[in-house]
């Protein structure tokens, strides 16, 4: 069961028109209190979005697949959006506070895909622009990773990888983005 979900969970990037509730939005953002934190300090704070007036403020403010040449259009955007931001003043290093947001982020794109959506971590925002349209209090917060969510109408396909090649690629025509994984084998460096 669990296996079933880390394979459908992938980084979705075009969406269809189906609206996300904030009653789903909490449900996802709950997932998110039930992970790990370190010190149990829980500094991360979320902002959530289904305006689609606000999603489409946002959009252009982001990048998507940095390793090739595309990008969603705005008709094939976010239906909503959590914002990711850690306390300023959290006791945790650059380290372990990624750590907490790596944790996050994978039990939200976990949860949204339980749910029947899907989404994709979004680093690459302006991350000016974006707490501006959110009215995020940046002396307080600092934004971190922007979870874009709805429901997904690409097509992911894992494909084998090897190290040096890993490079995705998205066929255009068809809507389908493969991303290779390295085997196993190449991962376990020793076994005792």
């Amino acid at each position: 069961m669990l296996d079933e979900l880390l394979f459908k969970t992938r980084s979705y990037r075009t969406f269809d028109s189906t609206e996300i509730s904030f009653e789903v939005l909490e449900k996802i953002v709950s997932a998110t209190r039930l992970g790990g934190s370190a010190r149990n300090s829980q500094t991360l704070r979320y902002t959530l979005v289904n305006s689609p007036s606000l999603c489409h403020k946002i959009f252009p403010h982001t990048a998507w697949a940095g390793a090739i040449p595309w990008s969603p259009t705005l008709e094939e955007g976010p239906k909503a959006y959590i914002l990711i931001s850690t306390l300023k003043d959290s006791p945790l290093s650059p380290i372990t506070l990624g750590m907490d947001i790596g944790i996050a982020s994978q039990n939200i794109l976990l949860k949204a895909t339980e749910l029947g959506f899907g989404g994709c971590l979004i680093g690459s925002f302006n991350k000016m622009e974006v707490p501006q349209i959110l009215d995020l209090d940046t002396e307080k917060y600092s934004p971190q990773i922007l979870v874009a969510l709805g429901k997904p109408t690409d097509k992911v396909i894992l494909t084998e990888g090897t190290e040096g090649n890993l490079k995705y690629h998205r066929d255009l025509e068809n809507n389908i983005h493969y991303v290779p994984k390295l085997p196993l084998k190449t991962l376990i460096l020793k076994k005792f």
